[in-house]
């Protein structure tokens, strides 16, 4: 059935059924030389618990191969998570599935939910835009913003590459360093990224290796845009309870007015979003912090978890997502 003529093909069909044989009859090769073994899905399932624990992620740092673009993307999915880190990006994350929440969603006929079987995310660059947006100018990514003298620059604008690690119960993403320039000054900065196996956390640091001015001090602003859903339409976001900690604790319930709450000296900033039983934080590793939440408005209607600070040449700032059950 899957070189049957009748269909809508993007290549020749004669070509597309070649390429098929020729990869089924290499697979073949392998397996008579022994060094393949084919199994049905039941014994792969079968084969995958005798060697798997629950807690084990799955991680792929995959490289475009297709297009000769050299663009990667790392994927890493557990119980508690699915995410995508975006190198073309900057080292940006474009997709996060909290699983966390082990959300229920029946789907097929009586169920109220016909056809769409897709798990909800808070983060979806293809469906609600990334970085590259309409004039609004919010779309969901995590990522971090850098400020000097009025002028900003965001790591998704850079393109960079990664290497992979695994390291005591921890897989590793670690980023080539990427420059920037911000009125007047040049800055090298390198993201790491670390996955701690059963934490439904991910910590990302932020290292300042180089500046051409050594005794400059620039801002940060380490972000999540994110919402709800399934598809490219809005949900309605009213109800979600966004909630800053620090000095006070600031929070509002999500009302598209465009607002922001701030708490010095910052311990996290978080979002409620019951609508998928899901907690989000975003929580400083370091001293010092603001921590802020926004929301969004109709035309933007996504929200903000974020950590302002400074750093100066040759220092990093830490900080965690946290995905957990909102119940």
């Amino acid at each position: 059935r899957f070189v049957f003529r009748l269909g809508r093909w993007e290549a020749p069909y004669e070509l597309l059924v070649k390429s098929y044989r020729d990869c089924m009859a290499y697979y073949a090769g392998l397996r008579d030389r022994g060094e393949l073994q084919d199994m049905t899905m039941s014994e792969f399932a079968d084969f995958y618990r005798s060697c798997h624990t629950y807690k084990q992620p799955e991680c792929a740092l995959w490289k475009d191969i297709l297009y000769g673009s050299q663009k990667q993307l790392f994927w890493y999915a557990d119980p508690y998570m699915r995410t995508c880190v975006d190198m073309n990006q900057g080292g940006a994350i474009v997709d996060l599935r909290p699983y966390a929440a082990k959300v229920r969603r029946p789907v097929g006929i009586g169920t109220g939910n016909v056809y769409d079987a897709s798990y909800p995310f808070l983060i979806q660059s293809m469906y609600r835009a990334g970085y590259f947006t309409h004039y609004a100018g919010k779309g969901t990514i995590k990522s971090c913003k850098f400020t000097y003298k009025g002028e900003e620059a965001d790591l998704c604008l850079c393109r960079t590459k990664a290497g992979f690690s695994e390291e005591e119960g921890c897989r590793i993403l670690t980023l080539d360093p990427v420059e920037i320039e911000l009125s007047g000054i040049k800055v090298k900065i390198q993201s790491v990224f670390t996955f701690k196996e059963g934490s439904s956390e991910i910590k990302i640091t932020r290292r300042v290796l180089e500046m051409s001015d050594p005794l400059c001090e620039i801002g940060f602003d380490e972000y999540m845009t994110a919402c709800y859903g399934t598809t490219e339409y809005p949900e309605d976001m009213n109800g979600i309870k966004l909630i800053t900690r620090g000095e006070k604790t600031e929070e509002m319930v999500y009302a598209y007015r465009d607002r922001e709450v701030c708490s010095a000296n910052g311990t996290s900033a978080e979002a409620v979003i019951t609508p998928v039983n899901t907690k989000a934080s975003v929580l400083p590793g370091t001293r010092g912090c603001s921590s802020y939440a926004h929301e969004g408005y109709a035309f933007s209607p996504m929200f903000t978890l974020g950590l302002r600070g400074t750093l100066k040449n040759g220092g990093e700032v830490t900080s965690w997502l946290r995905l957990e059950k909102a119940d």
